[in-house]
């Protein structure tokens, strides 16, 4: 595996075990409880983990079985490039951004099945960083599972992805020490 993918794997390991470890912390009431009206429970934070990643498996899928479509977009990489910088950069900043509604996370109380299915979800995104590695390095351009228009590179993709769980284990952080 290349150095890139090795981080990413080790990332991944990271995050995961940080997010599984501090849930197991805290009782299902807590890990359910709002802090605020227009804010995510622990829960939903990690439901909405759960959300964005799978998105991202059928393009993944279709990459590996060679029957991706790039986006129209994706073939003006400059454009492809600079937008993935732009959504990175808003990931690695601890500020609140507004989700897509495809990745909006349920209302509904959630059960430490979804705990399984977080971790469940990362094993399988890590599975998939070793089926790719033929496409990284590439400027391979895929369009976001949320929106079509917004295409940029496939290692851009995981490292917004990477940036984007570790943006989210901090808030899960913050919010369960507020609990303490």
């Amino acid at each position: 595996m290349n150095e890139k993918a090795d981080a990413w794997q080790m990332e991944l390991t990271q995050i995961t075990w940080d997010v599984d470890t501090l849930l197991n912390g805290y009782d299902l009431t807590t890990l359910n409880q709002k802090p605020g009206p227009e804010q995510w429970s622990p829960m939903q934070v990690v439901h909405h983990l759960v959300l964005v990643n799978r998105s991202y498996f059928p393009i993944f899928d279709q990459l590996i079985e060679q029957r991706y479509k790039a986006p129209l977009l994706g073939k003006i990489p400059f454009y492809g490039r600079k937008l993935g910088e732009l959504i990175l950069s808003a990931n690695q900043k601890p500020a609140r951004i507004k989700t897509f509604s495809p990745w909006e996370p349920g209302n509904s109380l959630h059960d430490k099945e979804l705990q399984q299915a977080f971790v469940d979800t990362q094993h399988r995104l890590s599975a998939y960083l070793q089926e790719l590695e033929p496409y990284f390095n590439r400027g391979l351009m895929i369009a976001s599972p949320a929106n079509r228009w917004l295409v940029y590179p496939l290692d851009t993709a995981i490292d917004i992805i990477i940036a984007h769980e570790k943006r989210h284990c901090k808030q899960l952080k913050s919010l369960l020490a507020s609990e303490k």
